[in-house]
């Protein structure tokens, strides 16, 4: 995906979340793995987050999916844009995009965006808390970069949309079916279609600050018990009562130090918190769990198995330490066995959806594995939604 004179290194020292980065010609005879009809179609569907937005004379108007097919048949020849979320979680056609972001850990890549825009169609200037790549599909779209923002830009307050009050433009392309347009965090942007067109912005997750300290806050409540509380045997005489002592400010920070000290806790939580699927409504269960003894039966009966599309999997590896984190679950591999290592790189090799689990099948701890995802919807039948 990258140009050929600049490498991985490259682009991760001077361009990832420092400046934007255009790239023509990223994918060689493109092809759009979605056509307009299955958007739309998509969007129809009351699981999936989707969006059409309408912009005419710098005024823009949204309006929350799912949609119906009658609301497409009434609209205009221009001006609106559907945006549809994590299409890749449905499709794994899409998905397929991902497969050419190598320079990125898995863990960080959140979901594919689709957008079906009209001519002269725009979601207006904004910018992102996260990194971005857009991949242009058929059709072109003109994009307009400007100043950096943060929390304290102002926003339009006559739309729903966080659109910018004001857009300074410093950079212009005119991005063409395979190019790619690379924006850092922070970057104002606009993006404007010259005809019909389809573009895929592949979103990276960036937790806040307040996302991370409310999650492990609440992962921790959930494993400390009643007996865990304050104490102060050494408490000692105190002039006046009211007072809130230097030594109890002390006590109450190193028993909040002490909690943020279990490294194995702090690990498993980022594990387990990164891998959560962003939309629950993508889960899935068989209508029936296996033990271990019937999955391997199954196994050998012809069941066959690929990773759910949504599936997120992710592994660490510290000292004599190895986890598996599959859908916000934690599972330790044993670094010793060939074939559970073998096992854990083929299951979080994001190029291959399909796990050939017959060559696993001799061995115990593997179909243990195995059938745990199985039974939590992270493997399905391959069959299963086709």
């Amino acid at each position: 995906m990258l140009p050929k004179n600049l490498s991985s290194e490259k682009f991760l020292s001077e361009y990832w979340q420092k400046k934007p980065l255009l790239i023509k010609n990223a994918f060689l005879d493109f092809r759009d793995p979605i056509s307009p009809e299955e958007l739309a179609g998509l969007a129809c569907e009351e699981e999936v987050e989707s969006r059409l937005v309408f912009n005419e004379k710098d005024t823009w108007r949204l309006q929350n999916g799912p949609f119906s097919e009658q609301d497409f048949t009434s609209l205009p020849n221009e001006h609106w844009s559907l945006l549809v979320q994590a299409v890749d979680q449905w499709l794994p056609k899409v998905k397929k995009l991902l497969a050419g972001i190598k320079f990125i850990p898995d863990w960080r890549l959140d979901d594919v965006m689709v957008s079906y825009a009209t001519e002269k169609a725009g979601i207006g200037p904004h910018f992102d808390y996260y990194d971005v790549i857009i991949i242009q599909g058929q059709g072109q779209r003109h994009w307009q970069l400007g100043q950096r923002c943060d929390h304290l830009s102002n926003l339009r307050k006559d739309s729903e949309l966080k659109i910018l009050q004001e857009f300074y433009v410093t950079e212009e392309f005119t991005l063409e079916s395979g190019d790619a347009l690379y924006i850092p965090p922070g970057i104002a942007h606009q993006g404007t279609s010259l005809n019909d067109s389809l573009s895929y912005s592949i979103g990276f997750r960036a937790p806040s600050y307040s996302e991370i300290i409310s999650q492990y806050a609440a992962s921790l409540c959930a494993e400390v018990t009643e007996d865990q509380r304050y104490k102060d045997s050494d408490l000692n005489l105190q002039n006046n009562t009211a007072e809130i002592s230097e030594e109890s400010v002390l006590r109450m920070k190193s028993l909040l130090l002490d909690l943020l000290q279990n490294e194995q806790e702090i690990e498993q939580w980022f594990g387990r918190h990164m891998t959560q699927r962003k939309y629950p409504e993508l889960s899935y269960s068989p209508e029936i769990e296996f033990t271990p003894e019937i999955f391997a039966e199954a196994l050998a009966n012809g069941l066959t198995l690929e990773k759910h599309p949504a599936a997120r999997l992710a592994f660490y590896q510290k000292n004599e330490t190895l986890y598996l984190f599959a859908d916000g679950e934690a599972f330790s591999v044993d670094q010793n066995n060939e074939d559970s290592t073998a096992l854990l790189a083929k299951l979080c090799d994001k190029n291959t959806s399909l796990v050939n689990c017959l060559a696993y099948q001799s061995n115990q701890d593997c179909i243990s594995l195995l059938c745990k995802l199985y039974n939590q919807g992270t493997l399905i039948e391959t069959e299963e939604l086709h």
